[in-house]
């Protein structure tokens, strides 16, 4: 008992609290440092979404991460802010501080683990040199992750609403140095083979001057290059291998993650597609772009300011919005924020492209909920305390004969 007491008053010290702040800020500072030399999707990884860290440079030392720095800090918060500390009403505040400081923590941890985010990107309303409309604006229901990847499979002939297998990310970052996975459904007429994932590659044709990351399909082989500064940029690849149930063909074949069309295989009459894209997420509503526009600086090329017209549409209702910088659309659990546009360097009169960031967390609104809390907090501790002063200022006034 006494080991477990010593215990419970170290994770609820002072003192673990200053060492996970001063690790806080060891992760902050080397992490922004990573961060310049190998893109920020990796800092990520690396220093805040691990348990430890490892570094050699440019200062060899081992550092607690961000996933254990935060998860002591949720424990010292509790053991020293609601069990250890002296409950009065002079400590009321304090507790009401600590609670704001645990939802935040807890909007951190749904975040992490149980949030989705992407992108949507739409094409504008294609016009003529006189304003017509000749092709309405893009509309869509779904949108894609910048990282992770899933292979589809579908009945290429079938009509009606599209259904789909889907194979995760989980299932395919892997499949790397040789391992393989199979994955097979009862309503599939084959099986599909995966193997030799490749995070950032491209196709090219084999010959005897580079070395393939993949096996050689049709002339043609993977070739790994460096991961992307920016791991929205990476393009993954795969080789993927069909064989009959039945026992009949076999083919082997490479899915790359910019491939314009599906893979097709054909098996007992039906044509079958498989294709490797970003991971998709649907949305409860569609929006549809109705208009793009963006302002430059005086005298520059940088824009200013850009803006977005779109159509939210649910079960047939619609409803015009408009999407800019710092005013997002908030609707159904689902924050969209306009970030940019496709291509950038095209003439005024050029149809471009609207690219919205596209996040779905549960605890969009827990850190407002924090905020608030601790405001609350701080003026249940302050408050009285201010007007105690002000209260002895004036008594010292009094007893002093100067005037109020």
């Amino acid at each position: 008992m006494k080991l477990l007491g010593g215990l419970f008053r170290v994770l609820g010290s002072y003192g673990l609290a200053c060492v996970l702040l001063l690790d806080l800020f060891l992760l902050t500072l080397f992490g922004t440092l990573y961060q310049v030399e190998a893109g920020l999707f990796e800092a990520q990884k690396l220093y805040f979404e691990s348990w430890f860290v490892v570094q050699r440079s440019p200062v060899p030392l081992v550092l607690p991460g961000g996933m254990l720095c935060m998860g002591l800090l949720a424990v010292n918060l509790f053991a020293g802010g609601f069990v250890r500390i002296q409950k009065s009403k002079r400590t009321v505040g304090v507790m009401v501080v600590h609670t704001g400081i645990a939802l935040l923590l807890a909007s951190a941890f749904v975040k992490l683990y149980h949030s989705e985010d992407g992108k949507l990107v739409l094409w504008e309303p294609l016009r003529d040199a006189r304003g017509t409309v000749m092709e309405p604006g893009e509309v869509s229901d779904e949108f894609e992750s910048y990282y992770l990847w899933e292979v589809a499979i579908w009945d290429a002939n079938q009509k009606g609403p599209l259904e789909e297998h889907v194979i995760p990310n989980e299932h395919l970052v892997d499949l790397v140095e040789g391992r393989t996975r199979t994955f097979t459904s009862p309503t599939l007429p084959f099986t599909l083979e995966l193997a030799s994932f490749l995070r950032n590659c491209r196709p090219l044709p084999k010959g005897p001057k580079w070395t393939a990351e993949s096996p050689e399909v049709g002339g043609y082989a993977l070739e790994q290059i460096e991961d992307a500064l920016e791991a929205e940029h990476n393009v993954a690849g795969l080789t993927a291998r069909f064989r009959e149930r039945a026992g009949g063909s076999e083919r082997t074949d490479i899915l790359w993650g910019f491939e314009r069309y599906p893979t097709t295989f054909e098996v007992e009459g039906k044509t079958w597609a498989v294709h490797l894209r970003h991971t998709r997420y649907s949305m409860p509503f569609s929006i549809r772009l109705e208009d793009f526009r963006k302002e430059d600086h005086p005298g520059l090329t940088m824009a200013r300011s850009f803006e977005s017209d779109v159509v939210k549409i649910v079960a047939g209702r619609e409803e015009a919005v408009r999407i800019q910088m710092n005013e997002p659309l908030r609707a159904d659990g689902l924050v969209l924020f306009q970030s940019s546009w496709w291509p950038q360097d095209g003439p005024p009169e050029a149809r471009v492209q609207s690219v919205f960031s596209v996040v779905r967390n549960p605890s969009d609104y827990w850190p407002l909920y924090a905020c608030i809390v601790i405001g609350v907090g701080l003026l249940i501790a302050f408050v009285p305390k201010l007007l105690q002063f002000g209260r002895s200022q004036e008594k010292r006034r009094a007893q002093s004969g100067v005037p109020a």
